[in-house]
């Protein structure tokens, strides 16, 4: 894992941590795992995100000046990104964590006794089943919002225009 001593995600690792349950001391994740997490969320979300914002090898966000945003920079994440971000960066620690498990998770018995955790293992799956899903939800509004436009060369009349409004 690289070694980073801060990245403009940073800001970031708290709601991440609140997100992951991990809000108490002792914590369970590390903050560089938690930034290096951060991190890939902003690789993967790249590719998803057409570049919307990049990330170079000192780790500095930017965002790409072909898009419009509608807040302006700083912070370089938009508000509402933000969860994105978060819910990308969980959804890579959990799958991790389930990955880690997959190992450990059984079920057996014997004549005096039984054991099984997979609930437990089933409860994981269904944790980052929501992160999946409300990523993929979050995506598509932002992606995919509706642009009302007359075509080229059309003219409607107006009562059909005004229906459309």
């Amino acid at each position: 894992m690289a070694i980073y001593q801060t990245t403009d995600l940073d800001y970031l690792i708290s709601d991440l941590r609140i997100h992951l349950g991990d809000y108490t001391e002792p914590y369970t994740y590390e903050m560089e795992f938690l930034r290096h997490a951060l991190v890939m969320a902003c690789k993967t979300l790249m590719k998803k995100w057409k570049n919307r914002y990049s990330i170079n090898d000192s780790y500095v966000v930017s965002r790409n000046t072909a898009i419009s945003f509608s807040e302006v920079s700083p912070p370089v994440i938009e508000r509402a990104d933000e969860r994105a971000f978060i819910l990308q960066a969980a959804i890579i620690i959990k799958g991790a964590n389930l990955t880690d498990t997959a190992w450990n998770i059984a079920s057996w018995r014997d004549d005096e006794i039984s054991y099984s955790n997979l609930a437990g293992g089933k409860t994981m799956q269904n944790m980052l089943d929501r992160d999946i899903e409300e990523l993929e939800e979050l995506l598509k509004k932002r992606l995919f919002k509706t642009k009302k436009q007359t075509l080229g060369g059309f003219k409607l009349p107006r009562n059909v225009a005004e229906g459309y409004e």
